[in-house]
């Protein structure tokens, strides 16, 4: 039981007053994991329902680069802070999205 489930990046700044329930922050400890066991450092992480950027925001902490799609503009802005925020951008990558 190594996986804290707390461990999440800044979602609540993303929800907008209109939003459904829907909004489910993703553990880093679970990102962290997934990236270690089927990725390599230089390699590229997809993600296609990028939300908030956990996924992105991981990959770049570990020396691998990230491409992310999110449709709603206020998880976009969120993701974005988020990854600059965690200094996720001295990574090896010249641009986030």
């Amino acid at each position: 039981m190594d996986i804290n489930f707390n461990r999440t990046l800044n979602y609540k700044a993303a929800r907008e007053n209109n939003d459904e329930r829907h909004i489910c922050p993703m553990s880093l400890d679970i990102t962290e994991r997934a990236i270690w066991l089927w990725s390599n450092p230089g390699d590229t992480v997809l993600t296609t329902y990028a939300g908030i950027g956990s996924e992105m925001y991981q990959a770049l902490q570990m020396g691998r680069k990230a491409i992310g799609f999110e449709l709603k503009r206020s998880y976009f802005e969120q993701a974005v802070i988020n990854c600059k925020d965690g200094d996720a951008t001295t990574a090896k990558q010249s641009t986030l999205f």
